[in-house]
């Protein structure tokens, strides 16, 4: 089997993370060469970088370096990782990819989208998932989940007028690359993992 990479995007609060927990446990138990990785992260160095994009205390972070720091990030993961498990038939589970970028640094921060194209290709050796999963929700259901956190990172302490810009971005960029969209409003996470299930199986057949 080729190696494949599913990508699991979505606003602050979508879900995300716990749908793609959830299809990784999941997919364990039906195959071994199955890995789960995180952007920005899933590698030391990635890690690291993680760290400074999200500490709360880096306030005064510019746009271009935003990016600049989460292009190094991936392009480390890539390298180090990505390029090696395809290779090997990995099915590669994604806590977001480039898409992210798309979105966050250019309906959020404003950076013109041929630069950041350029820089995600660049990174990525034009490496394209071969399914990308969004799952859209309310601000204000994002807010409700939100509560519950013990304390939000630089991102998720964005205001409202900015996060709306990222779920219309996710929203207008879902379409033109095709992904896949669940909307998660008033559902369960057993409800959402239903319909992840049944997305996936168009793309990985088990039994």
């Amino acid at each position: 089997m080729k190696g494949k990479i599913i990508v699991f995007e979505g606003p602050e609060g979508s879900g995300k993370t716990t749908q793609a927990n959830r299809v990784f446990k999941f997919l364990k138990n039906k195959y071994k060469k199955v890995i789960f990785l995180r952007e920005p992260g899933g590698v030391k160095i990635s890690e690291d970088i993680r760290k400074i994009i999200l500490n709360p205390k880096n306030k005064k972070m510019c746009a271009l370096t935003e990016l600049l720091l989460y292009e190094a990030a991936r392009a480390q993961l890539v390298c180090e990782k990505i390029n090696l498990l395809l290779k090997k038939g990995y099915i590669i589970l994604m806590d977001r990819f480039y898409l992210a970028t798309t979105v966050y640094q250019g309906y959020g921060r404003g950076i013109k989208k041929q630069i950041i194209n350029y820089l995600n290709k660049l990174v990525t050796n034009n490496i394209k998932p071969n399914l990308t999963i969004i799952y859209d929700v309310s601000r204000k259901e994002a807010l409700k989940r939100m509560k519950t956190r013990k304390k939000m990172d630089r991102i998720e302490q964005e205001n409202d007028r900015f996060h709306e810009k990222i779920r219309k971005g996710y929203l207008n960029e879902g379409k033109l690359i095709k992904a896949k969209i669940i909307r998660t409003d008033g559902k369960n996470t057993d409800d959402v993992f239903k319909e992840t299930k049944e997305i996936l199986q168009k793309v990985i057949l088990w039994q």
